[in-house]
């Protein structure tokens, strides 16, 4: 199992590298589409929604919804970044109230619906940053933050950690790995204001990292409380290793508005 996360990774930074320097916005822009799609299709199945032509039609909707936010509302950031912050704070009201509120929402509309708050307005942020001023800069250090975040709590959660997060939702989350993910974020954001003088003032540089810290942690427990209540381990099963898609980018769907906001209006 580790050997296939460590060549799925590097298979996936690969990739992940090819696209930053070497495509175009058009082909930036048809594969992240395709990305968000199967991201797509594996909530459709963690949502609750079973027949193939049920998932095939919340597709659809998605894309539906996408082209009209592409072509509407493209001008206006603004709007589908208040969305999405709302909704996050909406999730992290449910994830500090869980179990109680679950016959609320546990239902394949709710959580459809979820899905669409959660999916459509990271690629429409992506897509945003793609056409901003210094995309490799800025679209690396949004990755570089949120690996920095997981990374670094993983290991001082490994080593340190003893006072859990949330039990009944992630039982090796430790308060001590948060710290860890935060320290990870300083580190990054330190070294990037030392290669690039000027980059962050200190307001950013020292809210910045909390900032990616709290939301790549609240979209990890927000998909680990999906898949507890819906009784399963990955969302999908397309990434040795890994499992699906929603498993490798619940921290970036989730601390994107919250960079592009920054990114934009302090920076």
């Amino acid at each position: 199992m580790l050997s296939q996360r460590i060549i799925t990774a590097l298979a996936l930074l690969s990739a992940l590298l090819f696209i930053v320097f070497f495509t175009n916005p058009l082909t930036f822009l048809l594969i992240l589409s395709a990305v968000a799609l199967l991201a797509v299709w594996e909530w459709s199945k963690l949502s609750g929604i079973e027949s193939v032509l049920s998932r095939s039609s919340y597709c659809f909707v998605a894309i539906l919804l996408g082209v009209l936010s592409y072509t509407l509302i493209q001008d206006h950031l603004f709007i589908i970044l208040s969305l999405s912050l709302c909704f996050w704070a909406f999730a992290f009201l449910l994830i500090c109230t869980y179990p109680n509120f679950n016959s609320y929402w546990n239902n394949p509309y709710s959580l459809g619906l979820m899905g669409i708050l959660v999916l459509l307005p990271c690629w429409f942020m992506l897509i945003f940053l793609r056409s901003y001023d210094d995309f490799v800069f800025n679209f690396l250090t949004l990755i570089a933050l949120v690996a920095a975040a997981d990374i670094g709590a993983y290991f001082s959660g490994k080593k340190f950690g003893k006072h859990k997060l949330a039990r009944l939702l992630s039982p090796n989350k430790t308060w001590e790995g948060v710290f860890g993910g935060v320290l990870s974020c300083f580190v990054i954001t330190a070294f990037i204001s030392f290669i690039k003088p000027g980059a962050y003032g200190w307001l950013v540089l020292i809210s910045l990292p909390f900032f990616v810290s709290f939301f790549s942690v609240v979209g990890d427990l927000f998909e680990s409380m999906l898949k507890r209540v819906r009784g399963v381990k990955d969302s999908g099963n397309i990434l040795p290793g890994h499992g699906g898609i929603l498993d490798r980018v619940d921290g970036i769907v989730s601390t994107t508005p919250a960079y592009i906001l920054i990114l934009v209006y302090f920076i």
